[in-house]
């Protein structure tokens, strides 16, 4: 099916429009559930089985968005392709074709050793990851092109609620089998075969992946193919000479870093000191994703008549508050952390806002471009990062304590406090973004 260039009514483009976005709700409720099933916890506790360790914990959760630098070639793959619904269904179908190969591939006994087994699942991992990303690439495009500006801060914060409602669904039934075939595999006594209870997850996942492309097969191109005709180098990187959306890549860079220096060591505590299971861990991601997900499309509203830009300023405040109920939470008071999952909710500004500044700051012919750029950057540093802070937590963790204004810390509060510092720092970049005042829309309509 190629791409829709023939001249329609006013009416019959918002026909068809209306109809487009009812399709992209479907397919995220859908990718949301396939997400949920199988997410980084998931793999990171799979990989526990392999002995896994702070610096493969840090590739797990690095090595996709390393790959995913790649994606800068997005615009060039898709104008090769020459239809962007093609090429976007096709990325995501191949990314949960590698997803099924992952538990299938890894399993004790089909490599030589669990090291291999190790490599196999950060190999495969990443490969999904590059496909998804790429399909999300031109589907972000597609938006852009879709969804009018006056309302797709509204359309990103509802699709946005959908999709993290999915997510917890998944998380939930993941957490539900993962526990129930814990318990049986422990009852039938054979515990080594609890990681089975994983592999439904990710089947289950890869299976509902595929589903969610049948959506796509219905959404509209509304306007002309220009968004496809990008097949030359500079316009690639084109966005990197615009010094509007430079400061935001500055912005965006910090705030990957931010996360990414953090996430061995908030993994490896709750699983080694605070004695969180995963199905524990998921009800708390399951909580404040689901509390997300009702706000999300009030956040859409608001940005809408507000800006982008306050919204990313008073979430990431908040979020960077959420890494303190790490360094005060203990063995014997563990659940502190739930006010770390408390004050994660305002991610919800977070994603809500940040793709659709993107989209904002972009000249429409572009689109693919800027979506490209912003996410092969900003996924570059936190995979680079993640490295980083699986090493320093390597090298932090051979140390007892260190000193501080709370007297002596150990190597996890240290990386907390850290990391509550950078996210910080990334407020006060994210407040110097200069969003052009016309994308600020005047009609509230729907």
């Amino acid at each position: 099916m190629g791409e829709d260039t023939t001249t329609v009514s006013l009416a019959e483009k918002t026909k068809l429009r209306r109809l487009g976005i009812r399709c992209l709700y479907g397919n995220a409720i859908l990718w949301g559930l396939g997400n949920g099933l199988v997410g980084s916890a998931l793999v990171i506790y799979l990989a526990s089985f392999y002995g896994a360790k702070g610096l493969a914990i840090s590739l797990i959760l690095a090595a996709p968005r390393l790959i995913g630098v790649l994606r800068l070639a997005t615009p060039l793959l898709m104008s090769w392709i020459g239809n962007r619904r093609r090429f976007t269904i096709i990325c995501f179908l191949a990314s949960a074709a590698f997803l099924l190969a992952l538990p299938l591939v890894s399993a004790p006994k089909i490599l030589p050793s669990s090291e291999v087994s190790l490599a196999a699942v950060v190999f495969l991992w990443s490969c999904y990851h590059f496909c998804e990303f790429l399909g999300t690439i031109a589907l972000w495009s597609w938006i852009g092109d879709l969804v009018p500006r006056r309302i797709r801060g509204r359309f990103v914060g509802k699709r946005s609620g959908i999709l993290n409602a999915g997510q917890v669904a998944g998380m939930l039934l993941g957490a539900a089998i993962t526990w129930f075939w814990q318990e049986h595999a422990k009852n039938q006594g054979h515990p080594e075969q609890a990681w089975l209870g994983y592999v439904i997850c990710v089947v289950s996942g890869a299976m509902i992946f595929s589903l969610a492309t049948f959506p796509l097969l219905r959404v509209p191109n509304v306007h002309s193919p220009i968004a496809i005709q990008q097949s030359h180098l500079r316009e690639i990187f084109t966005p990197f000479f615009d010094r509007a959306f430079l400061r935001y890549l500055i912005y965006g860079g910090w705030f990957s870093l931010a996360n990414g220096i953090t996430g061995a060591a908030q993994a490896l505590f709750q699983i080694r000191v605070l004695n969180i299971t995963y199905a524990q861990r998921i009800g708390l991601d399951g909580t404040s994703q689901g509390i997300q997900s009702a706000v999300m499309p009030w956040i859409g509203r608001v940005i809408d008549r507000r800006g982008n830009v306050p919204v990313l300023v008073v979430s990431q405040l908040l979020v960077a508050g959420g890494l303190l109920f790490f360094v005060i939470a203990t063995p014997e008071q563990r659940w502190w952390i739930a006010g770390a999952y408390a004050m994660w909710i305002a991610y919800a500004g977070i994603n809500v806002a940040m793709p659709n500044l993107v989209l904002n700051l972009t000249k429409r012919e572009l689109y693919a471009s800027y979506v490209a750029v912003w996410f092969a950057w900003t996924q570059l540093v936190y995979a680079l990062s993640t490295v980083a802070g699986g090493l320093l937590f390597d090298w932090a963790s051979q140390q007892a304590a260190y000193p501080s204004i709370f007297g002596e810390i150990d190597h996890f509060a240290a990386i907390f406090l850290l990391g509550f510092v950078l996210r910080l720092i990334a407020a006060g970049l994210a407040a110097r973004v200069d969003e052009p005042r016309n994308t600020v829309s005047l009609d509230h309509r729907a």
